[in-house]
């Protein structure tokens, strides 16, 4: 009997395996199945009505490390064979033969058995010869070869005894879960044999199942009752799959993990990138035969088919969410209100879902949160403003005149509502601000300007040093007796001042440097209500000391309603007024 050495070091390449390609050594378990089932493939190409079987035992002897069984009916090796392709690292069986069809490709997986044992023991019979071969390997490079007289049916019989520190992944219930884990698709059925026989993979794929087979076994699988499942389907990648909707938010820029499988073996649960960017509301099961693993086998080379397969997957997703608004109207409300933000941005990047989707999208309104069908419904002309602050300054009276102003502060809401003239023509889209809006307000009559010139003239002098001027229209409703609005720059100036107030000597005389330039402007407005009743007293008070607090507390309260917050010198006007009426009122 002759012996032969291996052409690399092997024990370098073992640590390689082990320490930097596979991120487990249970990977030993998908190895040996992956080869059983490449065998299997490679002899249906001869005999196409031979039916595969891939079995496993293990042996746990007293006071011995546990040894495991595991055989397959394949097409088998020769003598020339074994010498060529289990001596040589790298070279592999698939490689004059059809790569497609197998999982397999870089000639290294046996390998990865010295990772948890010390010997690899290989019986083997080639459907091409009559002759059973013995093939026995080492980590330290030396294997031997020897024919044996005995005879066994074509295939490849393999055993590992565990090494020390790995017998944990040899028992009966690691061995089970771990091949289950890697193998529950593969096309051939895999027995463990034990005090009965156990088929460990799954006679059905899910991407096999109907939408509620697939939803089962999703709760089965992961726990998480979903609200959906997507067929999915790529030919350039030749992947099929499902797509579970995720039943709750998640963040926008949030990575799903997607469980991957090539030619049915499991190569990740942790692929990334499979599916476009926008769709993270959904987590998938995918097996794909035309996508290259690394390696590792445990993640895709990034090329230009990955682009074109994640492309393909995702119009897919896109097809399902268009035939959902027509054949279950109430799932995609719901799928909606839970993936109310991704759903907007896939409607922004993609101009055909948006005309598809825009009308079923929900904003917050001066009227409440309506979708875009229920606004069309009210109103033709669209109003919407970008800045949370001017929605609320002017949310109540819209709302009071039953005016819909939406408020596009929102992500991606401005752009939505911009473009809805493009879907929509009979509609106009226009922005409007306070200032603006506060146009729209009735103006008094001569009569009534008369009534309340000196009460506004009063106004101007008390707000003066706040940099707000005073107004008085007709507007509903009529029990609010002042409204602020301001503008942007009169915005950022009150923001700095009361920054200031609250930092320390030194980052306020920072920002009182960076500000000292601006021109301080006078564009903040208090609008009287002179419907108010309250507002009515006053304008016919002679009491010009009362009427001064009564502007003051209005002021301030305007600036509450508002959701602005007070400044230091703000909260004093808010004390003296509530202090002086309490006065006023004991004095009574």
């Amino acid at each position: 009997m002759d012996q032969f050495h291996f052409k690399v070091n092997l024990k370098g390449m073992i640590d390689l395996l082990s320490n930097h390609l596979y991120s487990t050594p249970q990977v030993f378990i998908r190895e040996l199945i992956q080869n059983g089932v490449d065998a299997i493939t490679a002899r249906q190409k001869i005999e196409p009505d031979h039916k595969g079987e891939i079995g496993l035992e293990l042996f746990a002897p007293n006071n011995a490390y546990p040894t495991l069984y595991i055989e397959d009916n394949g097409i088998g090796l020769t003598e020339e064979e074994v010498h060529h392709f289990l001596a040589q690292i790298g070279q592999t069986s698939k490689n004059k033969l059809d790569n497609e069809d197998y999982i397999g490709r870089f000639g290294v997986g046996l390998l990865s058995c010295f990772i948890v044992s010390d010997e690899i023991v290989l019986l083997t019979c080639s459907v091409k010869e009559d002759k059973t071969i013995e093939w026995r390997g080492k980590p330290d490079g030396s294997y031997t070869i020897k024919v044996l007289e005995q005879k066994m049916e074509p295939g490849t019989r393999i055993y590992l005894q565990s090494k020390q520190g790995f017998d944990s992944y040899f028992k009966v219930d690691q061995i089970q879960q771990m091949v289950r884990h890697y193998g529950e698709f593969l096309p051939y059925p895999i027995h463990f044999y034990g005090n009965e026989s156990i088929r460990l993979n799954a006679e059905k794929t899910p991407w096999e199942m109907n939408s509620q087979e697939a939803l089962q076994y999703g709760k089965q699988k992961m726990d998480i009752e979903y609200l959906d499942a997507i067929p999915l389907f790529s030919a350039t990648g030749e992947a099929q799959g499902v797509a579970y909707v995720l039943p709750f938010s998640i963040r926008v820029n949030a990575k799903q993990r997607h469980r991957v499988y090539v030619k049915q073996m499991l190569l990740s649960e942790k692929i990334e990138g499979i599916l476009p960017e926008w769709a993270f509301f959904v987590t998938s099961i995918l097996n794909v035969n035309q996508l290259k693993p690394t390696a590792s086998r445990e993640e895709f080379s990034n090329d230009a088919r990955l682009e074109l397969v994640q492309k393909e997957l995702g119009e897919c997703i896109k097809r399902y969410l268009v035939q959902l608004t027509k054949t279950n109207p109430d799932l995609f409300e719901k799928i909606i209100q839970v993936h109310y933000e991704s759903l907007k941005f896939l409607a922004k990047e993609d101009d055909e879902l948006y005309a598809l989707f825009i009308d079923w999208l929900p904003f917050t309104t001066s009227l409440g949160r309506l979708t875009v069908k229920e606004i069309r419904k009210h109103t033709n002309n669209i109003l919407y403003t970008p800045n949370m602050d001017e929605f609320r300054q002017i949310s109540q009276v819209a709302k009071s005149q039953s005016v819909c102003v939406i408020n596009g502060a929102y992500v991606h809401d401005t752009e939505l509502i911009g473009k809805l003239g493009s879907v929509f023509p009979e509609l106009t889209v226009e922005q409007t601000n306070p200032s603006t809006f506060m146009y729209q307000f009735t103006d008094l009559s001569l009569e009534d300007r008369r009534k309340a010139f000196d009460f506004v003239e009063l106004a101007n002098l008390v707000l003066q040093p706040y940099h707000c001027t005073a107004e008085m229209r007709n507007y509903q409703p009529s029990d609010l007796p002042a409204l602020y609005t301001t503008n942007e720059d009169a915005l950022f100036m009150r923001t700095t001042e009361q920054t200031k107030e609250e930092t320390n000597d030194l980052f306020s005389s920072i920002i009182g440097q960076l500000t000292s330039n601006k021109v301080k402007p006078n564009d903040a407005q208090l609008c009287f209500n002179f419907q108010n009743p309250t507002i009515q007293k006053v304008i016919q008070s002679n009491n010009r000391e009362r009427n001064q607090l009564v502007i003051e507390i209005l002021y301030v309260q305007a600036l509450l309603l508002g959701n602005y917050p007070l400044k230091k010198q703000e909260f004093q006007l808010l004390n003296k007024g509530l202090i002086s009426f309490i006065e006023q009122g004991i004095g009574e």
